[in-house]
């Protein structure tokens, strides 16, 4: 007896005026999300056996709500979610005009009206409980992020991702013994998004003032979206951070924080559902550890102690986070820190079954049994692709496996994975990398033009020398050590506000031109780093987007991403590394003919055709998406039509 038959066993008869619980039960639960059905009775009973049947009933309302956002159903496909931003776009730019249009008749001001037609957008707004744009912003930007489609497309699907997951969590297939860390649902829509995003940056290439090009997808491949070389950067900070802290003589202690009893959906062994859960999501858990650190970090500063070190999100098996943070500190402030660690960790319900052994951990670095580096090294490779270091996770899954649904995980619920702590900005670091030698007669130029001084000139030779040989510990010291305060460090990025070009410029009214972004705000822009005040550019290339052309004939000896070219340095962020020969080997002709029949025989396979053919018809409609985009927009005014709302979302 599946649990749908089994939960008519509860709940009192109805009669003609009134439905039964069982009838109540079927009609608006079970036929209203048929995937999900039989689940959703499993966890009705699993309350219902406990608490009896109203408490069944009434988690049964609780979580159904949860797929209901105003008139929107999180449970519609991606072309559900397309007609309903439309829909909101469209109503919010028709009362908009009507506004304006009112206030011709009478005299009244566009500004008025835009100030009306912004706050009718934000009650829409908050009927679909999204966030609202920055209120920073000016209200025309503001007004015009409501009348985009694509804005609300963006916040429906975030929405939809995590209702749906924490919907996942409810029913009970997000644990070890079901979809680990997160539901296999989850796991699809990312692989899905993924491939449209791989798509997207198939089609579009970025040509700079030389006329050397790239796809998005090459360039991405350089810099930080591959995970290769951000695991590569992490454990390169972590283990040079290590270094300068020995030789400062600082003490390293591994700590763990964890989250109540009642952010957890499921038992740890047993994977039933926990009695105790109140519905929290992993983001709300997020939350509570953010919080719990920030009074720890305000508590320390009164007693005038500074740690330093590398913070790392994890889920438990449930999806549930909790903290590793790897954190360096002066030998006499050890046992206070772990102290003022301990007492705010147990704050919060400290009489809890296994709140003493399981909410804070603190483990001292001991360098005879490994570096600190080591400790963090499995949450690192867990955290990004899974590759190195350790074959399984500590529920014994095999790391390659196991790496693709945490980084899921992350994605669907906004959660950042690494956060350092007291130590200089990365950004600086990655400015500086992109001077490579191949800059160096750029840069003697920029100094013979701009003159910032010897001492200056000396002082960035340094810092060049520290950050292209890898050699973050070096670089850490030039910044001042660690927990310097960010403004009295000698190098910051470098921003600006972009200024308008062009027919952009002859059309602004201001006297300084500034650009601006689809939303009509201000463009700010890196340029370069201010070292002690000078101001340093670091990036030479201007480059510009365009849609790919079908079937083009490339002139390869342009395309330096694979090759080695000059035009790959400015977008790599992390693999500038010196002394790594990367020029293409020539293979035998016997090897080369053995590869090529290999290649031929691997592309003739069934599964791989289907899979390329795929692949590019996904290209092809992500083009046609782009060339609609960019076309010139019709020359007659078109009027706006009837706000539309699909029948199945109303």
């Amino acid at each position: 007896m599946n649990a749908i038959e089994q939960s008519r066993a509860y709940g009192a008869p109805g009669d003609h005026r009134h439905l039964s619980c069982q009838q109540w039960r079927q009609k608006y639960v079970f036929d209203r999300y048929p995937h999900y059905a039989e689940r959703l009775a499993e966890g009705f009973l699993a309350i219902a056996r406990r608490d009896g049947n109203a408490a069944g009933n009434r988690w049964l309302r609780k979580t159904c709500k949860q797929l209901h956002v105003g008139p929107f159903r999180v449970t519609h496909d991606d072309e559900g979610i397309r007609n309903h931003a439309e829909a909101q776009s469209l109503a919010i730019k028709r009362s908009h005009d009507e506004l304006i249009a009112k206030a011709t008749r009478s005299g009244g001001s566009e500004l008025d009206a835009a100030e009306e037609a912004l706050r009718l957008g934000l009650e829409r707004v908050e009927i679909h409980e999204i966030d609202p744009p920055d209120n920073k912003s000016t209200i025309r930007a503001q007004l015009a992020r409501l009348e985009d489609a694509k804005w609300w497309r963006r916040k429906l699907r975030v929405l939809a991702g995590r209702r749906l997951e924490q919907l996942e969590r409810e029913i009970g297939n997000v644990h070890r013994r079901a979809g680990i860390y997160c539901s296999n649902t989850t796991v699809e829509r990312r692989k899905a998004q993924k491939a449209r995003n791989h798509a997207l940056l198939e089609a579009i290439e970025a040509i700079n003032q030389h006329g050397q090009y790239y796809t998005l997808a090459e360039l991405s491949e350089l810099g930080l979206a591959n995970p290769d070389h951000r695991r590569a950067e992490l454990m390169l900070r972590i283990r040079e951070t290590e270094t300068e802290a020995r030789r400062l003589g600082h003490i390293g202690v591994f700590y763990t924080l964890t989250c109540p009893s009642r952010f957890h959906p499921v038992r740890a062994k047993s994977c039933t559902r926990n009695p105790v859960y109140d519905g929290y999501s992993p983001r709300d858990a997020q939350r509570y550890l953010t919080n719990l650190w920030a009074r720890i970090r305000s508590a320390l500063a009164r007693e005038d102690i500074g740690i330093y070190g590398v913070r790392v999100a994890e889920p438990h098996h449930d999806g549930t986070p909790h903290w590793h943070l790897l954190m360096w500190m002066q030998p006499d402030h050890v046992d206070q820190v772990e102290t003022v660690m301990r007492d705010y960790a147990l704050q919060d319900s400290p009489d809890e079954p296994g709140a003493e052994a399981n909410r804070f951990q603190a483990k001292l670095i001991d360098y005879s049994k490994g570096t600190a580096a080591g400790y963090v090294a499995k949450y690192i490779s867990k955290n990004v692709n899974g590759q190195q270091f350790v074959e399984a996770d500590e529920y014994g899954r095999d790391m390659k496996s196991s790496a693709p649904r945490v980084e899921a995980w992350a994605a669907v619920w906004g959660i950042r994975q690494f956060q350092f702590v007291g130590l200089p900005s990365v950004t600086v670091w990655r400015e500086v990398r992109r001077l490579t030698e191949q800059q160096a007669q750029q840069l003697a130029a920029w100094e013979d033009a701009t003159n910032p001084g010897r001492k200056i000139r000396e002082f960035m030779a340094q810092v060049r020398t520290a950050c292209n040989a890898g050699a973050w510990d070096q670089f850490l010291r030039l910044m001042g050590g660690p927990l310097t305060p960010r403004a009295d460090q000698p190098v910051r990025p470098w921003r600006e506000w972009r200024m308008a070009t062009g027919t952009d410029a002859e059309r602004c009214d201001q006297e300084i031109p500034f650009a601006r972004g689809s939303y009509g705000d201000r463009v700010e822009v890196t340029y370069g780093l201010l070292v002690k005040g000078a101001e340093y550019l670091t990036r030479f290339y201007s480059w510009t987007m365009r849609p790919k052309a079908r079937n083009s004939a490339y002139d390869f000896s342009q395309r330096g991403s694979y090759g080695g070219g000059a035009a790959a340095d400015p977008w790599t962020r992390v693999n500038n590394c010196t002394g790594i020969d990367i020029t293409p080997r020539q293979p035998d002709p016997q090897t080369a003919e053995q590869q090529k029949k290999h290649y031929q025989e691997w592309r003739s396979r069934p599964e791989v055709r289907a899979e390329i053919e795929a692949e590019q018809e996904e290209i092809d409609r992500v083009r046609d998406a782009l060339a609609r985009l960019l076309a010139p927009p019709p020359s007659e005014a078109v009027l706006l039509p009837d706000e539309y709302m699909p029948p199945e979302l109303a």
